[in-house]
């Protein structure tokens, strides 16, 4: 699978802007939890921006699973 670079950017600037670091310095393995220290309402408001923002239906609890990482977001997005 290529990636959605608009898409990935996408992501990065929702999470940069919930995690409070610059859009740049987010990389596509980074996990939500562990790497950028989002916590569960932060999951919560990322899972509803990104379906605001693409209209695709997001499913939390995958963003919740242990590990989910920015990559994870984007295929989710992308219906991989």
């Amino acid at each position: 699978m290529t990636t959605d670079f608009a898409t990935l950017d996408r992501v990065r600037r929702i999470i940069a802007l919930l995690a409070e670091r610059p859009a740049d310095g987010i990389r596509p393995e980074d996990r939500l939890f562990e790497d950028l220290s989002l916590d569960s309402l932060q999951i919560t408001e990322l899972a509803e921006r990104l379906e605001r923002e693409t209209g695709v239906s997001v499913d939390e609890e995958l963003l919740n699973a242990a590990g989910a990482t920015v990559a994870r977001c984007v295929e989710i997005v992308a219906g991989a």
